[in-house]
C-alpha cells in the first residue's frame, strides 16, 4: 500500500508538471503570434476573428499575494499541488536572479571599504605629518568613514533592489528636522572644524578664556575639555571658543610674570628697583631674557606703585610665581629698610580742645 500511494503521487506531481507546460506553451505560442494552437479546428469562422483560450494557472498566486496584489485564496487553492509548485519554481527563479545582484552588491561594498582605507591612510599620514592633534584626527577619520561607506551602502542597496530614492528622501526629511532641533550641536561641530583650520590652540596648550586657565585635553564634536589649576575639567562649548577671546600661554616659549608692591613717597624708587632685581635675579627659575624689570605704574595718594616683571619658562607656574614672589618683595623691602605704606588717618584737634576720658 505504501508503494502504491507513492506512485500515485508521483503520477499526480506529472500530471500537474505537464499540464503547467502545456498551458506554458500555449500562452507562449499566443505571445509569439500564432493562436492557431489553441483553436478547435474546424471553428474558424470565414470574417471573424478567432477566440482564443488561454489556459491560465494559479501557481504565482502565493509570490503575487505576497507582493500585495488583490489576489483571492481559498482553502482549495492551498491543497492544490500546482499552485505550490509554481511557488516554489517562481522562488528558485529569483533567488537565482538575485544571486548574481547579491555578488555584484557584495564586490561594491568591497570596492569602497577599500578606497576608503586607502583615504584613510592618506589622511592620517597628512595631519600627521602637520601635527594636528590627536581629537581633531579622530573627527575627520569619522568623516571620512562615513561618507565613503554611507556611498557605498547606497550604491550596495540599489543594486539589491532596495528604493534608494524613497529612503533619501525620507533620510533627508529626517536630517531636516533633526537640523532644526539640533542647531547648537551643528553649531558646535562647525565651530570645532573651524578651530581645526585656524589652529588657535592644540592639545597640551595653556590657554585662558572667559576668567578660565587651564591646559587643553581633547578636542570633540561639541566641545574643548581642559585642565584648570584646580584639577577640574573645564568643558566649553567650541562656539564659545570662537566667539571668545582666548589667550595661548603656550604659543610663545616664555611668560611674563606681573607683580605689583608699593613703596612711600619718602623712599627712593632707584634704591627699591635695586634691591627687587638683585632678588630676582639671584633665582635660576627666572630666564635672563628677557630681561627682569622694575617700573612705576601708578602714583597713589599716598604710595607709589612698582610692577616688577619677570620671564619663565612653563607657564602652568605662572600664578604660582606671582604669589611667591609678591612674599619674596615684602621681605626683601622689609630687610632693605624700605617703607610699605598702608592706609592711615591722623586727627588734628584744634587749640584748646582735649580729648573726652574715655
Amino acid at each position: 500500500m505504501p508503494i502504491l500511494r507513492l506512485r500515485l503521487m508521483i503520477a499526480l506531481v506529472v500530471f500537474v508538471a505537464a499540464t503547467d507546460l502545456a498551458a506554458q506553451t500555449d500562452a507562449a505560442a499566443v505571445l509569439m503570434g500564432d493562436p492557431s494552437s489553441l483553436i478547435s479546428p474546424g471553428t474558424q469562422p470565414a470574417t471573424q476573428p478567432a477566440v482564443v483560450n488561454v489556459i491560465t494557472t494559479d501557481q504565482n498566486l502565493v509570490l503575487r499575494a505576497m507582493r500585495g496584489e488583490n489576489v483571492t485564496l481559498t482553502a482549495q487553492d492551498f491543497l492544490k499541488p500546482s499552485l505550490w509548485i509554481g511557488f516554489i519554481q517562481d522562488t528558485l527563479f529569483w533567488t537565482i536572479g538575485f544571486i548574481p545582484r547579491l555578488i555584484t552588491a557584495c564586490i561594491l561594498l568591497l570596492i569602497f571599504y577599500v578606497l576608503y582605507r586607502i583615504v584613510r591612510k592618506l589622511v592620517k599620514s597628512t595631519i600627521g605629518a602637520a601635527g594636528v592633534d590627536e581629537s581633531i584626527c579622530d573627527m575627520l577619520n569619522m568623516l571620512v568613514k562615513w561618507a565613503i561607506l554611507g556611498f557605498g551602502l547606497i550604491i550596495a542597496g540599489n543594486q539589491v533592489g532596495i528604493q534608494i530614492a524613497a529612503l533619501l528622501t525620507g533620510v533627508s526629511i529626517i536630517g531636516l528636522a533633526v537640523g532644526f532641533a539640533a542647531q547648537e550641536t551643528l553649531s558646535n561641530f562647525i565651530a570645532g572644524i573651524m578651530i581645526f583650520i585656524d589652529k588657535p590652540f592644540v592639545v597640551g596648550d595653556w590657554i585662558q578664556i572667559d576668567g578660565h586657565l587651564g591646559q587643553v585635553k581633547r578636542v570633540t564634536f561639541r566641545s574643548t575639555r581642559m585642565i584648570d589649576l584646580d584639577g577640574d575639567i573645564v568643558v566649553m562649548p567650541n562656539t564659545t571658543m570662537l566667539a571668545y577671546k582666548v589667550i595661548n600661554k603656550s604659543a610663545n616659549s616664555v611668560t611674563r610674570c606681573r607683580v605689583m608692591v608699593s613703596i612711600g613717597y619718602t623712599e627712593s624708587i632707584d634704591r627699591a628697583r635695586e634691591v627687587l632685581l638683585t632678588m630676582i635675579r639671584a633665582d635660576k627659575r627666572i630666564e635672563p631674557r628677557p630681561e627682569p624689570e622694575v617700573v612705576v605704574v601708578n602714583l597713589n595718594q599716598s604710595s607709589v606703585d612698582l610692577m616688577v616683571h619677570f620671564w619663565i619658562k612653563e607657564e602652568r607656574y605662572e600664578d604660582a610665581m606671582q604669589y611667591e614672589y609678591m612674599e619674596k618683595c615684602k621681605e626683601a623691602l622689609d630687610a632693605a629698610g624700605i617703607e610699605i605704606p598702608f592706609p592711615h588717618m591722623q586727627l588734628v584737634m584744634p587749640p584748646g580742645v582735649k580729648p573726652a576720658d574715655g
